[in-house]
């Protein structure tokens, strides 16, 4: 890590800085793709400057460019690690009389924030229609709710207050936060997908840190599902300088980086991306829920 760069700034608990033999890790497989599981105790919070908790890393690459079968194949893999959070959350098996308020965290008429709301757009809800005797009830299906609660400055409003409003009207077994995130590395932009059961900070990879949703804030269960979609362009240009070897700020670099402090890069296509992300996002929660 730079000395005295303070410019590391990331959503992504496989990226944050810790000391040595910090965190439990291990990997697993989900069909073709890989897991990376990072355990944060309580103890270890400072040295990654992430909450206690259960990170899963997902890494599959660009979905965007893959065809309708292997994309339903990561849906699959991914409703497999919502399914295992979630029965954790709740402490037993998902089954019809389970219910989730699945929350898009985001402003949607910016591009590279819209990934929550957008998902939501896609998604099947079911809450309105279950106990009717109805196709969903015959189907297995849980309860889905959903809100996107938008961000302070649409509303006036923390997303964590209006979030609390509805679960106290939908009283969901656990919560599923859908979010955009920043990463320190662009080979992670929209190539990564993050699940943790610490809940979230909306806004804190961009400096804009919001009220947190977590159990602690709302009541229930939170389980955090998120896609780095933007680079801090200063925590971007310091990870090239790591890379090329530099293990020092100097002074002009640091003025230079100051300058650019509120700059953020995404992809160039990123409104393709985040449709088709945001598709597969939908269609994970599903699978997970029994449609």
């Amino acid at each position: 890590m730079l000395k005295n760069s303070g410019y590391s700034r990331t959503d992504l608990a496989c990226e944050s800085q810790a000391v040595n033999g910090a965190g439990k890790r291990r990997e697993y497989r989900r069909g073709e793709f890989v897991c990376s599981e990072l355990i944060i105790s309580k103890d270890e919070e400072a040295y990654f400057e992430k909450k206690a908790g259960r990170y899963v890393t997902m890494s599959p690459g660009k979905l965007w460019l893959w065809d309708d079968e292997k994309a339903e194949s990561f849906a699959g893999a991914l409703a497999d690690e919502l399914i295992r959070f979630t029965e954790e959350a709740i402490s037993g098996e998902i089954t019809p009389e389970t219910s989730v308020l699945v929350c898009g965290l985001g402003n949607r008429f910016i591009t590279a924030d819209a990934l929550g709301p957008q998902t939501l757009d896609k998604l099947t809800v079911t809450r309105h229609m279950m106990g009717s005797g109805g196709i969903f009830d015959r189907l297995g299906c849980s309860s889905i709710a959903a809100v996107a609660p938008g961000t302070l400055g649409q509303t006036g409003i923390e997303a964590q207050r209006l979030l609390s409003g509805a679960v106290a009207e939908a009283k969901p077994d656990a919560v599923i936060v859908i979010d955009a995130l920043a990463a320190k590395s662009t080979e992670r932009l929209c190539r990564t997908v993050q699940l943790s059961d610490s809940g979230i900070r909306p806004g804190s990879g961009i400096g804009n840190s919001r009220s947190e949703i977590s159990r602690e804030s709302i009541g229930v269960p939170v389980i955090s599902v998120g896609v780095p979609t933007v680079v801090d362009s200063s925590t971007l240009v310091c990870d090239v300088l790591e890379q090329a070897g530099f293990d020092e700020v100097s002074d002009e670099i640091t003025q230079i980086l100051e300058s650019g402090r509120d700059f953020f890069v995404s992809p160039k296509e990123c409104d393709i991306i985040t449709d088709s992300l945001s598709a597969i996002l939908a269609s994970a929660i599903e699978k997970a829920f029994g449609l």
